[in-house]
């Protein structure tokens, strides 16, 4: 495929699971007896096959009952438990298979198959897979102390979610603009004025940007504003906007990726219903997320996790002033696509008040961008934000490690040098909002944001006060938002499964219109932190 003066890409995501394969079709090393087949009742000493090109994956079961373990076969990813039966699992015993990354699989209790209580999907670097034990081990040692993966459902819609029944917001979206002159550009957003300058983009660089539906932006060589080189209306069925200037065009290698990656777009886009929007590169498509994802099967399923890390009550040392006594922390799901979940009395009132004392007089006006336009001021985001480093103090280092155990992340994965940005604290006065942005981006490399993690500082003077978080694309399209109260938290994923950005984790901070909003998050990479 050639290149014209610009090409266009889309994508989504689920998974293509991979049939059962027959055993003589594999190698011998993967035969396993016909006696061991896929409805084992104990586990066998070879894996059970699931897949071609597989690999040998452990499942240890660490509860203390037997649990039957399911291939998820349906086109609809932990939304159902019509799965096939694969075996029973002992407790305290593994259990071995061989699958392919990106295969799903559940398990229930043996005597009810309806009560799922945990499901992974297979990842690049994880060969073992711990159910009913924690994945997350902090500073303190908490194996097989602080983690239970117990689930239950609440027949009910959480109650501070309001739907908003609009279209308003569908046509957000997320641009992809790549440069493929050899040439250094600038970019503008057309306001119909002089326009709003967007960054910067080297040859062979690339950026994500929020905007919507009719939106216009052009592009111009660095000093030379007389002359566009390329002008886009943004349309719906369109995420990647390529600037290609034939008698100046970028390296080869950055032409030859643009194609496979056209390539790979129809392909994808025929497979699963849906435009491919994140990374693409020499490599392919980025992976799947290696970090661990929450499943969400049905509104109102409920995650329960048990965490070591106290509440602090008072200022002082933590023998004096941080509680002994276990948090338990419920993970209510209120959205499946996009996968967001509620988790109340995440932070107690002293931790809160602490965390506002020192970042208000830190604070500064919030900016937009990326590592390649840079950072920039722009009326789309009107608060003010500053951060607070996880070495910051006792409390902070607690925040985090509590976070760990509600993510079931390990701890030391929870850094700078790792996968996590520096908690963000935003304040929000009369007025002041975020318009409909994701967290995820594409800027020439695989790493992203994979996790958010927002912590309400304040409740909401009334209800009409604003400042809540909306979903626009959530709620099968009706869009809803939400604001849990203070002291309480909102879990959201940024990508799917197979490593695509999820277009339906669009949200917005509404504006304030009575009294302010105070904020914190924690934002967390896969497969690791891009500064």
């Amino acid at each position: 495929m050639v290149l014209g003066v610009f090409l266009m890409i889309i994508g989504y995501t689920t998974y293509e699971i991979h049939q059962t394969t027959t055993l003589d079709s594999l190698p011998e090393a993967f035969h396993v007896p016909v006696a061991h087949s896929l409805r084992n009742s104990k586990p066998s000493k070879e894996p059970v096959i699931i897949s071609t090109d597989p690999r040998v994956i452990t499942i240890f079961n660490h509860l203390g009952f037997d649990i039957s373990l399911f291939f998820d076969n349906s086109n609809d990813i932990g939304t159902s438990n019509s799965g096939e039966l694969l075996g029973t699992i002992p407790s305290k015993e593994e259990f071995k298979i061989s699958a392919s990354n990106g295969q799903t699989f559940y398990v229930t209790e043996v005597d009810d198959y309806e009560k799922k209580k945990s499901m992974f999907v297979i990842r690049y670097n994880s060969d073992t897979y711990n159910i009913g034990s924690p994945l997350t081990i902090s500073a303190h040692d908490k194996l097989g102390k602080n983690m239970q993966l117990n689930v239950e459902y609440r027949n009910r819609t959480y109650p501070k979610i309001v739907f908003l029944n609009s279209n308003a917001e569908h046509n957000a979206m997320a641009a992809k603009f790549r440069n493929l002159s050899n040439k250094k550009i600038e970019f503008f957003y057309d306001d119909g004025r002089d326009g709003i300058p967007q960054g910067q983009l080297k040859s062979g660089h690339e950026t994500t940007t929020a905007t919507y539906v009719g939106h216009q932006f052009y592009f111009k060589e660095v000093g030379k504003k007389s002359v566009e080189l390329a002008r886009f209306v943004m349309k719906a069925d369109q995420s990647l906007y390529i600037i290609y200037d034939p008698q100046n065009p970028a390296e080869q290698s950055f032409l030859d990726i643009s194609n496979r990656e056209i390539d790979f777009n129809d392909e994808y886009s025929k497979r699963n219903g849906m435009m491919w929007r994140h990374f693409y590169g020499t490599n392919g498509p980025r992976p799947p997320p290696s970090l661990y994802q929450w499943p969400a099967s049905k509104i109102g399923q409920v995650h329960r996790v048990t965490s070591t890390e106290g509440y602090w009550s008072c200022d002082g040392s933590e023998v004096e002033c941080k509680s002994k006594e276990k948090v338990t922390l419920n993970l209510e799901v209120v959205s499946l696509a996009p996968r967001v979940f509620v988790i109340e009395n995440f932070l107690s009132d002293f931790e809160v008040d602490e965390i506002i004392k020192h970042a208000r007089p830190r604070l500064h006006h919030s900016s937009v961008g990326d590592v390649d336009t840079g950072a920039f001021e722009s009326d789309t985001r009107t608060s003010t934000n500053t951060w607070i480093a996880r070495s910051h103090s006792a409390i902070t280092e607690t925040l985090f490690l509590r976070a760990s155990d509600l993510l079931q992340i390990d701890e030391k994965l929870l850094d700078r040098h790792k996968n996590a940005e520096d908690m963000q604290v935003v304040h929000y006065t009369k007025g002041q909002r975020y318009d409909s942005h994701h967290d995820w981006g594409v800027s020439g490399y695989p790493e992203s944001r994979f996790i958010t993690l927002l912590l309400y500082l304040t409740d909401m003077p009334d209800e009409h006060a604003g400042g809540e978080t909306s979903f626009p694309k959530g709620a099968g399209g009706k869009g809803f938002k939400i604001h849990p109260g203070k002291g309480n938290a909102v879990l959201f994923y940024n990508l799917l499964e197979d490593g695509n950005g999820d277009d339906l984790a669009l949200h917005a901070a509404l504006p304030v219109k009575n009294g302010e909003k105070w904020l914190a998050n924690f934002w967390v990479w896969d497969p690791k932190f891009k500064d």
